[in-house]
């Protein structure tokens, strides 16, 4: 801050105003901590997991009457439902703390690339495809991306008369899978249960396991933003950019990977925002009382995060021999946001929020 010499009492006092608003939050903002946290935790978090595990319970439904009677129709609406069910999951990347991440949910739910030969190795042999024996198997043969696999097909271009008794007992065992855990999720985060995560979240004392201070959770929701940012721009878009190789891509059988990454963009972007179907207080709310100027570049770095992505025509198995500019600029931005919320939201966080 650039302070003018004044020789007045007037301005004296308000500058040291201003100097003690800047270094110790008022009760208002206080309050902004607390609300922004609590608003997360009830219109992002758990609405999402909610969404989540209802969109799951739907996929299996599906899948069931599918399996039971095939058609072409049933096997649209499994693909659709299955489409939709991703995205809400990718939507709630940006906010891996907690369950998901202490009960290891997110890798038996998303693990990729598909191990094709263990997968039809599993297929082809006798094992009951029950609660014990799907939990057991390895994560890269569970969660959502075996299912896409078998929805769709390798080339994407699978017919509902292809499918064999085997691959629709594995669908329907692989689609309850995720719809236990996605409602064990969803229940963990419910503040009416006997596992609440919610109160530890929103209320950090010196008795909570998980959370001593408030600023101990917004450390966690800005690293968890970092995390996905990482996960996509070096991971999920890099590996198979740098390698040439589409094999390595997320998910590859339905052509929807570049959704994926731009639903993870957007987890960001409504974790900063503070809304998933309604907008409600974000970090955005507290960032814009101390810096108009760091809350306009993260969200113009989201947007052109988001943007980029939507730069890409093809689908990522063609974009990145195709497209290779694209690509690039796509993965350098979700980088400089990443870099963003490392060197500025971070070290803002640190010095503004108790």
């Amino acid at each position: 801050m650039k302070i003018m010499t004044k020789n007045t009492l007037i301005g004296i006092s308000v500058l040291t105003l201003v100097a003690c608003k800047k270094d110790h939050p008022t009760p208002e903002v206080d309050t902004l901590q607390k609300d922004v946290i609590v608003s997360l935790a009830s219109n992002v978090n758990t609405y999402a997991y909610n969404q989540l595990a209802s969109s799951s319970n739907d996929l299996y439904s599906a899948i069931v009457s599918f399996c039971a009677t095939p058609t072409s129709e049933g096997l649209t609406n499994c693909q659709d439902l299955w489409k939709t069910t991703r995205s809400i999951w990718e939507q709630t990347e940006g906010f891996l703390y907690g369950p998901v991440s202490s009960d290891n949910i997110d890798p038996r739910i998303d693990t990729w690339p598909v191990d094709y030969n263990a997968l039809e190795n599993v297929l082809s042999s006798s094992m009951a495809f029950g609660e014990t024996e799907i939990n057991a198997l390895d994560d890269a043969l569970k969660g959502f991306h075996p299912i896409e696999y078998l929805l769709f097909g390798q080339d994407g271009a699978k017919t509902f008369d292809q499918f064999t008794v085997r691959e629709k007992e594995y669908l329907v065992a692989l689609s309850l899978n995720i719809k236990t855990l996605t409602a064990e999720l969803a229940s963990k985060w419910d503040v009416n249960t006997n596992e609440d995560y919610y109160t530890y979240f929103t209320a950090p004392s010196t008795s909570n396991p998980y959370y001593q201070t408030e600023k101990a959770v917004y450390l966690e929701i800005a690293n968890a933003m970092v995390g996905i940012c990482d996960e996509v721009g070096n991971g999920k878009m890099s590996e198979p950019f740098v390698a040439q190789d589409p094999s390595l891509e997320e998910s590859p059988f339905s052509k929807n990977s570049i959704t994926d990454f731009m639903n993870n963009m957007r987890s960001v972007q409504n974790v900063y925002l503070g809304k998933f179907s309604t907008d409600n207080k974000g970090l955005d709310d507290l960032v814009k009382k101390y810096n108009l100027s760091l809350d306009q570049t993260i969200n113009t770095k989201i947007n052109a995060a988001i943007s980029s992505l939507n730069n890409i025509s093809g689908t990522f198995s063609t974009a990145i021999i195709d497209e290779p500019v694209q690509v690039q600029n796509a993965i350098d931005a979700i980088i400089s946001l990443q870099e963003c919320l490392e060197t500025e939201l971070l070290p803002f966080i640190q010095t503004y929020v108790k």
